[in-house]
C-alpha cells in the first residue's frame, strides 16, 4: 500500500527552476472578521488561495499502477463542502524517492466555527488504495483582527460592514 509521508496545508508553493517547492505560511487556522451582531451566511465561502503539498512514496511493485490523489473537505459538522478535487499521478517517483503532489484550491468555508477536515487519499482503478489521512484547520469567527505573535497562524479571510 503507497505511504504517505507529509501532508500539510499553506497559503502558497512556490516551485524554483529545479522544480523545488517552497511551502510559504503552513497554517492551521482561519479567522473570520464578523462584526457585533452579525452573522455570517452558512454557504459563505471565503475568497483566499490556499495549497495542499504531499509526498506519496510507492513499493517497486506499485511503480506500474495507476493512481490518483482524492481531496475533499469536510465541514465542522462533518457535512461535505463544495471544495473536493482529483488529481492524477503522470509519473511516480523511483528510486524510494517520494511523489509530491500540489493542489493549489480557491476559497475555504467558514461560515461554520470549528474545525474543516481535510481528507485526502489514493485510489486505483476506481478502488481506494491507502488509509484517508486527515488535516484539520480551525475556523475561528472574530470579532477583532488577530494580533501579531498571538501563538497561532491566522488569516483575515472576511469582513463584513453593517449595512445602512
Amino acid at each position: 500500500m503507497p505511504r504517505l509521508g507529509s501532508f500539510l496545508i499553506c497559503e502558497k508553493i512556490i516551485l524554483d527552476q529545479q522544480q523545488k517547492p517552497t511551502l510559504i505560511s503552513v497554517f492551521q487556522s482561519i479567522s473570520a472578521l464578523v462584526p457585533e451582531g452579525q452573522q455570517i451566511p452558512k454557504d459563505t465561502i471565503a475568497g483566499t488561495s490556499w495549497s495542499i503539498f504531499c509526498e506519496w512514496f510507492f513499493a517497486e511493485d506499485e511503480l506500474s499502477k495507476g493512481f490518483d490523489q482524492v481531496v475533499e473537505v469536510l465541514l465542522p459538522d462533518g457535512s461535505p463542502s463544495a471544495l473536493k478535487g482529483r488529481l492524477t499521478f503522470k509519473e511516480l517517483s523511483k528510486s524510494g524517492q517520494g511523489t509530491r503532489s500540489y493542489v493549489h484550491m480557491f476559497g475555504m468555508p467558514i461560515a461554520q466555527p470549528g474545525f474543516l477536515t481535510i481528507n485526502v487519499w489514493l485510489e486505483s482503478e476506481a478502488e481506494r488504495a491507502t488509509d484517508i489521512s486527515s488535516y484539520l484547520v480551525k475556523v475561528e469567527h472574530s470579532q477583532e483582527p488577530p494580533k501579531p505573535n498571538d501563538g497561532g497562524t491566522h488569516v483575515a479571510a472576511l469582513t463584513q460592514t453593517k449595512q445602512v
